[in-house]
């Protein structure tokens, strides 16, 4: 992929937003012409899976069908498919059940598929390369802090009851609650794993799509959660990457995007955009700090949809208190274990 030798720190693009009413064919030439800048799009294994699927599949499944359609727009020779984060997925999985040869020749297997599948672009990853990253990650947690974040997702799950709509005048109190337990255990309040709790708690379907809270907590699948959270912050550093290297001409690839076939997912990820990314060792591990925007608007669904617009009346005091979205967003930025 990219070399972390000399650059330490990567920043995304300055960029600029353009809003106008567009005709059809404008839009058309749009989406053209954004297809047409080199990228590097990532898979996420229910990507990888419907590559895979038999033409009969695909025609009983519309979602499975326009998926299948974008792909092949996308399949250009100036673009190239990344398999990573669908092995990462695969590897990371505690409940796989396959020998470590097993998972070699599944994993070895879906890139074959990939790379039949695709007509002009190409898998970036070699064989080797693929192979080599599944035997170092095999059972070896991918995130230090894993425990950690499936006990948070399990509290959301059986003590929270976030599977269970929070009346709105207890939800402020609730979301307290829930920050005291990251806290406790060494979370960052702004990690996507609470943030995403978060946006359960305040009404996103995407983010419950994404969770998939369970009344019964032995059906709660908290590694399912966890794997589909952690897509953000393992994409997301190599977006920077690909994109900074491409700016300095050392890289032909200009853009990178993250394709599944979760409707949660591709949800949750407009909510979040990458600005910058640091790399270090410390204690013979990789770490990896990212700073990311997050659209809290966007999250915090029920919120944003009732906050208080009215302007400031004669004589009213400029102390008024902040409404509940103001007061959340004030939380996520305190640092953890700060009063509250």
């Amino acid at each position: 992929m990219t070399s972390r030798d000399i650059e330490n720190k990567i920043h995304s693009a300055s960029r600029m937003t353009v809003q106008f009413q567009a005709t059809q064919e404008q839009y058309a030439f749009l989406q053209e012409w954004a297809a047409s800048i080199p990228a590097v799009y990532f898979l996420d294994i229910c990507a990888v899976n419907v590559t895979k699927c038999s033409s009969e599949a695909i025609e009983r499944d519309e979602r499975k069908e326009n998926l299948i359609n974008y792909l092949r727009n996308l399949d250009k020779p100036q673009h190239a498919f990344s398999y990573l984060l669908a092995l990462v997925e695969k590897v990371s999985d505690p409940q796989g059940k396959l020998s470590d040869a097993e998972l070699e020749e599944q994993v070895l297997c879906d890139v074959a598929a990939l790379r039949t599948f695709l007509k002009n672009a190409r898998v970036i990853e070699a064989d080797e390369f693929l192979v080599g990253y599944l035997r170092s990650l095999r059972g070896n947690p991918h995130e230090l802090k894993r425990p950690n974040y499936l006990k948070f997702l399990e509290a959301a799950n059986n003590r929270f009851r976030l599977q269970n709509t929070v009346s709105p005048i207890r939800r402020l109190k609730r979301a307290k609650e829930i920050l005291k337990v990251a806290d406790e255990l060494s979370i960052l309040r702004q990690h996507p794993v609470v943030l995403l709790v978060l946006a359960c708690l305040y009404g996103n379907i995407s983010a419950k799509k994404v969770m998939k809270f369970k009344a019964d907590a032995e059906a709660f699948n908290a590694e399912n959660a966890l794997a589909d959270i952690m897509i953000i912050s393992r994409f997301l550093p190599r977006k920077l990457e690909i994109e900074y290297y491409g700016r300095l001409g050392r890289s032909e690839y200009l853009r990178s995007e993250f394709i599944t076939d979760d409707g949660g997912l591709q949800g949750i990820f407009r909510c979040f955009e990458a600005r910058a990314v640091s790399f270090e060792e410390k204690d013979g591990a990789h770490q990896t700090r990212i700073d990311i925007g997050v659209n809290f608007e966007e999250l915090l669904t029920d919120l944003a949809s009732t906050r208080q617009h009215r302007p400031q009346e004669m004589g009213e005091s400029t102390n008024r208190k902040p409404d509940e979205f103001q007061q959340v967003c004030e939380l996520l930025l305190q640092a953890s274990g700060s009063s509250s």
